[in-house]
């Protein structure tokens, strides 16, 4: 079982490890490669098999988490030590506080939206963009604007019911769409905004940081789910709704993978 570290709390060769691995991965021919989880976020951030799987629907939590178990996977090939950290944005809250540091996810885009200067993740010669909805090479960041703080969360956490119909970006009550940021306090959704660059594009895992950034939305459902129940009563629609993914159907693309499977991450890993 593994344990998901703050970024501020990774010692150097954890940096080292994890940055080593993401470019191993990057490198790796065919199969489930780095780009092979970029399509499939842009696949899957739209309807497919008129389902939405991975955004604006109830299954948003559990497919990213399940999304993160298959990247985290997949890096532990290239090396078995390296867990995914996450980024507090509740703390974190400059452009050169963790994880933008110098060695280890590189500062911010230059002249507003430009490509990254600094850092193991600059310009197209470390880390080339191959699958993007953009035609930048390089990777590109604009950070600016407003996170979510504390506030905002302990708002979101302290809604009991975790969705509600229409089961969509409209749903005014409920956890996760407050969690996923289409109403307030827009917690998911305005982070990709303050990072910019190819994080606000349906390419974002382009970035790494989107894996900081979704680890740390699945340790605040992990929170909720402390505070509310892991159980699979928690988890609606349970069955008969057309549209979206219930509790027992199939996650796509994670073969066999339903909500029900993903609810309790415990036995797989911990947050510090």
């Amino acid at each position: 079982m593994g344990t998901r570290k703050n970024a501020r709390d990774l010692t150097a060769t954890e940096k080292t490890a994890f940055v080593a691995a993401v470019k191993a991965l990057k490198a790796q021919a065919g199969g489930r490669n780095y780009d092979w989880f970029v399509s499939t976020h842009m696949q899957y951030f739209a309807v497919v098999n008129s389902h939405r799987y991975a955004h604006q629907s109830p299954s948003f939590l559990p497919w990213h988490r399940q999304y993160l178990i298959e990247f985290e996977n997949a890096l532990k090939v290239h090396n078995p030590a390296v867990d995914l950290p996450y980024w507090d944005w509740t703390v974190d809250r400059t452009t050169t506080s963790a994880p933008w540091t110098s060695d280890f996810l590189g500062g911010n885009g230059s002249g507003g939206n430009g490509p990254v200067t600094t850092g193991p993740f600059a310009g197209s010669a470390n880390w080339r963009i191959n699958v993007s909805s953009s035609t930048s090479t390089s990777l590109r960041r604009a950070m600016g604007g407003t996170l979510p703080s504390a506030a905002n969360v302990s708002t979101v956490l302290g809604v009991s019911t975790y969705d509600a119909s229409p089961w969509n970006s409209s749903s005014g009550s409920g956890m996760r769409n407050r969690m996923e940021g289409w109403v307030s306090p827009n917690i998911h959704n305005s982070v990709h905004v303050w990072v910019g660059g190819h994080m606000a594009l349906q390419d974002s895992p382009n970035d790494p940081v989107f894996w900081l950034h979704h680890a740390n939305i699945d340790r605040l459902w992990s929170q909720w789910q402390t505070r509310w129940g892991y159980d699979s009563t928690r988890y609606l629609p349970g069955s008969g709704t057309s549209g979206v993914v219930d509790l027992n159907e199939v996650l796509q693309p994670f073969t066999g993978v339903r909500p029900a499977d993903v609810l309790d991450h415990r036995p797989r890993y911990t947050y510090a």
